[in-house]
């Protein structure tokens, strides 16, 4: 054997350029393929790091009438679940939480989670130092205590023991450090650097407030339970509740489908994510499959050439196995050198991967080339190995190599059964190409599509932000007070032209969706619960935005202190509810209906849609816009219209922040057009990735196609020859091996698109505004296909018509 790979490196090391080729070639793929894998293998197949993983569950609402498959429970539920659900070992609250850490003027925001004490239970964690909080500090007043995570305690404290029961400055309160978590808690969401008890009162569970969705739930099953038998328990919980509750309750239910599911928490993480992971890996097995046909007929070529050695070495005493042997160890080690340098090219493409998913799921840690992905990385090369070594073991065993040595090499390397196979092949990579562009094509015009919608506003010039308030304004009345201090500051900077508060960023999602009632409407039994989400709006919010108005007015200073509330709706909300007529003076509640028509909220105006979910919101729910300094919010948006520079314009708001108050301060500073082109990320990622394989396998079919001429045109030089000399024109040859090219190229394009169309439907779920079966995309990628396969066919074909008649003649 090790006479083989000495021998296999000298035979590479002759060839160098056919050598580069090949690991180039598998250097791409396998690279590729590899990178992929590392999020599908961390995101889909990885356990988490606790102990029997498979038992922990998530336990969630599902309102689909309204749109809303996904939504989290209450304490309520909470309650209701750890006290009549057998089949559950232990159940759990928890969210997450950002607070500012650190004393007063030199706090920053740090990403942690709240929840119960029952999710270190849950989780199988351990306390690296000191202890976990418990079920007593659920209750207001015995909350101020905090776990930090180990990786929090090394870069604050240095792994100081010394830390429990010191306090730690959040939100201007103390917290007592209990303990340092495992940094294992990370897993369900990277950024996470300390707990923090969630604390309710008893009032809290109000069976009325049941459906008032904010906390996720999860829960650990009992040994030998089901999550079949946890649905089972927890469902009929609901129908319980379900039966006792007042008509009105019960309509809301029923209008909206509601019903709840329990769901694997590894499985209910990835969510949607899925079907991209599985479109990504599909694209790269299709590069994968189009770059080993491409080695495949290469080594088949090679083989084919090297006829007389192998005769040779026949007649020497060789065995066939010998022969197919050396053949295997020089695909094996082509497979292992290519797949080295894959490695590096995916770790490399990694760090780039990481930076879209840092913005698409924060929550997640870094992806990595772990030890099952490097056993998966030496796998695919010993698979890809076996791929592209077949073909060439499989043609030389089956010729007669001692019959060989009385051949000529020209007769030998003419051996039509390996051109005819290398055409098969070629055809078979533009079919597979063609199915990979269709995606990449699909993902681009639906890309383009998403891109024209019309956002509602005009997001230039315009800097945003968060507020964050310090405890102290949690009292009654001074967040408003403080929201218009802030306000009246930003007008007060230099070249601000307009200015503007808000409990959200357009494109950027986090609302809160409620349910509504019309005055004059009544639903049907089988009717979907009508809702909206909710906006907060200052005065000068939709004239810093530019949010045109339609009909009626906008908010104004006396709608802040109404009898009632007043709001001003998006043209969605109109044309569903009040079809053809004028929303303008009608009437709605998003709680208790009315007796009197004074007390019933009231809609003023009329503006046009703004996708404050992004575009590609699915719930396709109207909005609506209510005065904001009618609530106490100690967080909040500002936006700032300005021409002055982003960095001039934030730094003249957190001065005039701090000249408000020291303790307020502004997160997240940035632009509106950042924001709504952040929005798109997803889709970008997704379709630069699919692209690239995409441009991948185009580059690799055209080179198929190259080769095979390339290679026919070398082994038919006489016949040109003979062409030639008869009177065939430059042209006439040309043509000729440029059918051959095209042939194959249209056979490939037929095959490929009946394949893509089979396989469109699987995509629809990836597209905006698109169908699967878009007749611009599949034209507009085999044109391209078409064309390519032209070019790649007249360059051969042009060396063919460059054969000098004697010449190729006097060689024969």
């Amino acid at each position: 054997m090790l006479a083989d790979l000495r021998y296999a490196l000298r035979q590479l090391a002759k060839k160098p350029g056919f050598s580069a080729i090949v690991l180039l070639t598998l250097a791409l793929c396998i690279g590729a393929t590899t990178a992929i894998f590392s999020m599908v293998y961390a995101l889909l197949l990885k356990p988490l790091p606790y102990p029997q993983p498979d038992r922990i569950v998530e336990i969630y609402n599902s309102f689909p009438k309204a749109g809303l498959d996904h939504f989290p429970c209450n304490v309520v539920q909470y309650a209701d679940f750890k006290a009549h659900a057998p089949s559950l070992a232990a159940i759990a609250m928890m969210d997450r939480k950002a607070m500012m850490v650190g004393p007063e003027g030199h706090a920053t925001r740090v990403q942690g989670a709240t929840g119960s004490a029952e999710n270190f239970e849950i989780l199988g964690l351990r306390p690296v130092i000191g202890q976990f909080f418990t079920l007593k500090n659920s209750l207001v007043g015995e909350d101020k205590v905090v776990v930090i995570t180990e990786s929090f305690w090394e870069s604050q404290y240095h792994r100081d023991p010394g830390i429990v029961g010191q306090k730690l400055q959040m939100d201007g309160e103390a917290y007592l450090i209990l303990g340092v978590a495992p940094d294992s808690i990370g897993a369900l969401d990277a950024r996470t650097r300390f707990f923090v008890p969630y604390a309710w009162k008893p009032s809290d569970v109000n069976p009325q407030a049941r459906y008032a969705c904010y906390i996720a739930i999860y829960a650990r099953l009992k040994p030998g339970a089901t999550i079949a038998q946890a649905q089972s328990e927890t469902a009929a919980l609901e129908q319980r509740f379900y039966d006792a509750a007042p008509p009105g309750f019960k309509a809301f239910l029923d209008h909206s489908g509601h019903h709840l599911v329990v769901g694997g928490f590894q499985a209910e993480k990835v969510g949607g994510l899925r079907s991209t992971l599985y479109l990504l890996q599909w694209g790269v097995v299709f590069v994968l499959a189009i770059g080993c046909v491409n080695i495949a007929n290469l080594l088949l070529t090679r083989a084919n050439g090297r006829q007389s050695e192998l005769a040779v070495r026949t007649a020497l005493g060789a065995s066939r196995w010998a022969i197919a042997r050396q053949l295997l160890v020089e695909s094996l080690v082509l497979s292992l050198l290519g797949s080295l340098l894959g490695l590096g090219l995916a770790w490399s493409s990694l760090h780039a991967i990481n930076h879209f998913a840092g913005k698409l799921m924060p929550e997640m840690a870094a992806f990595t080339l772990d030890a099952g992905v490097l056993a998966f990385a030496l796998g695919l090369s010993l698979v890809v190995a076996l791929l592209i070594g077949v073909l060439p073991v499989v043609h030389t065993l089956r010729s007669n190599l001692v019959a060989l040595i009385h051949r000529s090499s020209r007769s030998v390397a003419g051996n039509r059964g390996v051109r005819a196979l290398s055409s098969i092949l070629v055809t078979g990579q533009i079919a597979a190409a063609l199915v990979l562009l269709t995606g990449a094509g699909l993902l681009i015009h639906s890309f383009a599509r998403a891109l024209a919608v019309n956002p509602g506003f005009d997001p230039s010039d315009v800097m945003t932000g968060r507020v964050a308030l310090p405890r102290a304004y949690d009292k009654p009345g001074a967040a408003p007070a403080a929201q218009r201090r802030v306000l009246a500051g930003m007008l007060e900077i230099p070249g601000v032209e307009s200015a503007a508060l808000s409990n959200a960023v357009p494109f950027q999602g986090g609302l809160g969706i409620q349910a509504l009632s019309l005055k004059d409407a009544s639903l049907m039994h089988d009717s979907s619960q009508p809702g909206a989400y909710l906006v907060g709006a200052s005065i000068g919010y939709f004239q810093t935005l530019h949010i045109q108005l339609l009909e009626g007015r906008l908010l104004e200073e006396q709608d802040i202190d109404a009898k009632r509330d007043i709001y001003v709706v998006d043209e969605r909300f109109e044309k569903r509810f009040f079809g053809g007529k004028s929303a303008v003076g009608q009437l709605f509640t998003f709680g208790q209906r009315y007796d009197k028509d004074a007390d019933w909220p009231l809609i003023v105006g009329v503006v046009r849609n703004v996708p404050h979910n992004g575009v590609e919101d699915r719930s396709n729910q109207p909005f609506v816009y209510y005065p904001m300094l009618r609530h106490s919010d100690t967080s909040f948006i500002v936006f700032v219209r300005s021409t002055r520079a982003t960095g001039d314009i934030a730094t003249a708001v957190r001065d005039k922040l701090a000249a408000i108050d020291s303790g307020i301060a502004l997160l997240d500073a940035s632009t509106l057009d950042r924001a709504v082109s952040g929005s798109f990320d997803n889709r970008r990622a997704v379709m630069l990735l699919l692209g690239a394989f995409a441009a991948l396998a185009l580059f690799l079919s055209a080179i198929g196609i190259y080769g095979v001429l390339a290679y026919d045109v070398s082994q038919r030089t006489r016949e040109i020859g003979v062409r030639g000399a008869i009177g065939a024109s430059r042209g006439e040859i040309i043509g000729m091996v440029m059918r051959q090219g095209l042939l194959k190229a249209g056979i490939g394009l037929a095959i490929g698109l009946v394949s893509a169309v089979l396989l469109s439907h699987l995509m629809a779920s990836l597209l905006f505004d698109l169908k699967p079966t878009d007749p611009w995309a599949y034209a507009g990628v085999s044109v391209l296909l078409a064309a390519a396969a032209a070019l790649a066919s007249y360059l051969p074909a042009r060396s063919a018509a460059a054969i000098e008649p004697i010449e190729a003649l006097r060689f024969e």
